[in-house]
């Protein structure tokens, strides 16, 4: 059901953005991406929570608001495995459980023209959800930022490549349970996090970029 629901909400983008580009003779940008993403850590007092490193995918959806300047929605996914390691030797225990991180944003791109070839740089807003794949663990959705940039390739006046990078800005977790817990008893709604902490992420994308109007 969660697979369906994010298929439909960017249809719904697609559907929602295109009438409205071919009436203003626009550009549309659709870049399939793939890639590698920097899982990250968070530190707290209980413990710290490791996500792995692994390959990561999604798709950006890009409209021309002026000369050199788009607004862009996007959508990365990849799927991990999170490991807990306790502080103390009591009360918690060490523990793992798969989870797929999905950053939803949108922002703009700015971008240089130097005939086939387009450095960009990008800032985005928006949501990340830690999708535990475990039915014992808690789903988690946070603000998050994107800050990066890259470079656009033209082969043609449709087709290119993109290359970029960014850096995933905090998430900021306080005074709630994080996923859940590693408890005597098994995996269990237990760690309370009483401190404020924060989780750094990246990753590093190549995609095929498909632009449709002038």
């Amino acid at each position: 059901m969660k697979t369906i629901w994010k298929i439909l909400a960017f249809a719904l983008v697609i559907m929602t953005i295109l009438p409205f580009e071919s009436q203003a003779q626009k550009r549309v940008e659709i870049t399939p991406f793939g890639g590698y993403m920097f899982g990250g850590r968070i530190r707290f007092y209980e413990g710290e929570l490791r996500i792995k490193d692994n390959g990561n995918y999604g798709i950006a959806l890009s409209t021309e608001i002026r000369p050199d300047v788009q607004f862009e929605l996007s959508w990365s996914q990849m799927q991990s495995n999170a490991t807990f390691r306790p502080n103390y030797g009591y009360g918690y225990l060490e523990g793992s459980f798969d989870v797929n991180v999905n950053y939803f944003q949108a922002g703009g791109v700015w971008e240089m023209d130097k005939g086939k070839i387009h450095p960009f740089g990008l800032f985005s807003l928006g949501a990340t959800w830690f999708d535990a794949k475990d039915s014992k663990i808690e789903d988690v959705w946070r603000f998050s930022m994107a800050l990066g940039g890259g470079v656009k390739v033209w082969f043609s006046d449709v087709v290119g490549i993109r290359l970029q990078g960014r850096f995933l800005v905090p998430m900021y977790f306080s005074g709630a349970g994080l996923f859940c817990g590693f408890g005597t008893g098994g995996s269990n709604c237990g760690v309370s996090v009483g401190t404020s902490s924060t989780i750094l992420e990246g990753d590093l994308t190549a995609g095929l970029i498909f632009k449709l109007g002038k």
